[in-house]
Order: structure tokens, then sequence, then C-alpha cells
């Protein structure tokens, strides 16, 4: 995909984001957008707790070419979310979600795990997601760790 489309994606996912702001956990209240942002939220859950696990098969929701920021930096290798440690849990703790089209997005507040109470974390993420013919794949992820917090 050529730099300038995914750049184009990313920027009408956050305009609509912006403007329509949706309510945690929720499409837009339309039957079909509502569907897919579900769908879509769910395939960027299911990535953000494989990927906390250590588990290489989180690259099968990935569209090709997908990038990932980490607290403004580019990252090309695991751990590619903010807050993750080592091998642990990832825990959605809030989530808004929509869908415009073939493009949606989804922003979490979550927390990790770790083995080492110490490493904790609580984090945010901003996932845009792009529907594929093999259904809602990821194309950019930008996530920031919160706070460090106790068990």
């Amino acid at each position: 995909m050529p730099p300038w489309r995914a750049a184009s994606l990313a920027a009408l996912a956050m305009t609509a984001a912006c403007a329509a702001r949706p309510q945690a956990g929720t499409g837009f209240g339309q039957a079909t957008i509502g569907d897919d942002a579900a769908a879509a939220r769910s395939v960027a859950q299911a990535f953000l707790e494989l990927e906390a696990q250590g588990d290489s098969s989180a690259d099968s929701l990935l569209a090709p070419g997908a990038d990932f920021l980490m607290t403004g930096v580019r990252v090309v290798s695991r751990p590619r979310v903010a807050g993750v440690n080592g091998p642990g849990q990832a825990f959605v703790e809030e989530a808004s979600t929509g869908a415009a089209g073939a493009i949606a997005w989804v922003v979490f507040g979550y927390r990790f795990t770790a083995r080492t109470p110490a490493l904790n974390e609580r984090a945010r993420g901003t996932f845009i997601l792009e529907k594929q013919r093999a259904g809602w794949r990821i194309r950019h992820v930008h996530t920031s760790m919160v706070e460090r917090w106790e068990r």
C-alpha cells in the first residue's frame, strides 16, 4: 500500500472518530456499522491479548505493511504495544469503537499484568483497521503508557 493511502485511511478514521464521538463499547447506533465496529473490536482485542502473551499468531490479524507507534516512536519488533513488559496478560478496561465503510477504529484503555507485579502497566491504544476479504485486519496501532500500578 502506498504511504499516501495509509495516511489517508488514518486521517479519514480520525476525522470520523472526532466528529462522531462514539460511546464506550458501541458503534454509532446503526446495525451494520455497529456489527462492523464490534467485529473490528474483537480483532483488535484478540491482537492485544496475543501480543501480550508473546504469541506470534497475532501477526495473522495484521494487514500487510501494518505499522506501530509506541509513545510516538515507530516500533518494528516485539513487544509492539506500550506497557507490555515481557510475557503476561492484557485486559481491556474500556473501549470505544466505530466504523465508516471499510475503515474501523478502536480506542482501548487496557492493563498489562506481568509475571512480576513491579512490571504491571496501564496503557491506551488506538487501532485503525481495514476491512479485507479475510475480514478486519489491523493497519495501524498507536499506544502509550498511562501509569504503573501494583496488583
